[in-house]
């Protein structure tokens, strides 16, 4: 079995599918449910493209079913029975299908966990038909590969301590991690850490042994549909930023427009000759009565806007004749 494949993905409107609501519909619609989530995490274990497949050969049975998912065979069946009825589930080459699941999976990434793992059985299988080598070759193919894996914990090591900066998860010891790393494939502690990371991060509860506290989403892992990938997370934080940038942008050019103005309103206050800018004045304190006695200084700044305003009307109104 696949077991390499610790997550698998859910809709957040799973519940509003058809199917779903006509299942919760029937007796036993909660047991049809677990039953349901039980098939959908087999396959993610079997990673057979949503076939379920006993070591990727042998289609499981309805009893072999009934045992692995720990419910009486009558009920598994029932189960079964009203999947292939709603279309939820195939029989293709007499094993069970999830029709939808590579729509609604990472097939591509569970592909490439395949692939590691043969690579990983043929490697092990090629170590036993080497015990009869001389001894000297044994240990320099040994030492050759164990540093090859040392090397790539290490690179592992390093990406995953990223993940769990910050966290009471940091730590966790060198010998603890390695193990985890050696115990099962890297990208499994990754995505482990990331979610333990992030799940500390919203709960903010003690974490008295780290190490078996990461163990255990190593092993058995359920996503909540709070959880985002670092990708996801990654996107949002780079549109919040480019945001940001935009803003900033636009309020220097805001700035740089007042301040453009301001010049360009000084410049014609000052071309404007006495008798002009006292007419400004005049006409600004018979439209506000009640500053007659403002300075002069902030009498003047007052006028200045008011004749600037006056200019741009006018250009306004030349424009639009034209």
């Amino acid at each position: 079995m696949g077991s390499d494949v610790f997550w698998i993905k859910l809709h957040t409107r799973i519940f509003d599918s058809e199917s779903i609501i006509l299942l919760e519909s029937m007796p036993e619609g909660d047991t049809l449910l677990i039953i349901w989530f039980k098939m959908q995490i087999l396959a993610g274990k079997c990673n057979a493209r949503g076939y379920l497949l006993l070591n990727g050969e042998r289609p499981y049975s309805d009893e072999m079913l009934a045992t692995v998912f720990r419910r009486p065979l009558n009920t598994v069946r029932l189960a079964i029975s009203a999947f292939l009825q709603f279309k939820m589930v195939e029989v293709v080459d007499g094993a069970y299908f999830l029709a939808e699941w590579e729509i609604h999976q990472n097939v591509s990434g569970m592909d490439k966990i395949r692939e590691q793992t043969k690579v990983r059985v043929a490697r092990h299988r090629s170590n036993k038909k080497n015990v009869t080598a001389p001894v000297t070759l044994q240990v320099t193919l040994s030492n050759a590969t164990e540093t090859e894996t040392e090397t790539e914990i290490e690179k592992q090591q390093q990406k995953i301590r990223l993940l769990l900066s910050g966290t009471p998860l940091s730590k966790i010891s060198e010998k603890e991690l390695k193990i985890l790393i050696k115990r099962h494939v890297s990208e499994r502690v990754i995505q482990a850490a990331d979610f333990a990371a992030e799940k500390w991060r919203r709960e903010r509860k003690e974490i008295k042994n780290p190490g078996g506290y990461l163990q255990t989403f190593c092993e058995d892992l359920v996503v909540p549909e709070w959880y985002e990938p670092p990708e996801v997370r990654n996107a949002k934080s780079e549109e919040v930023a480019e945001r940001k940038r935009t803003e900033a942008r636009q309020m220097e050019e805001q700035l740089a427009d007042e301040e453009r103005e301001a010049l360009e309103r000084d410049n014609y206050w000052c071309s404007l000759s006495e008798e002009e800018r006292q007419k400004h004045r005049d006409d600004f304190r018979a439209t506000a009565p009640f500053m007659q006695d403002l300075e002069d200084d902030f009498l003047d700044g007052l006028a200045k806007l008011t004749a600037w305003d006056k200019r741009q009307q006018m250009n306004t109104i030349t424009s639009s004749t034209a």
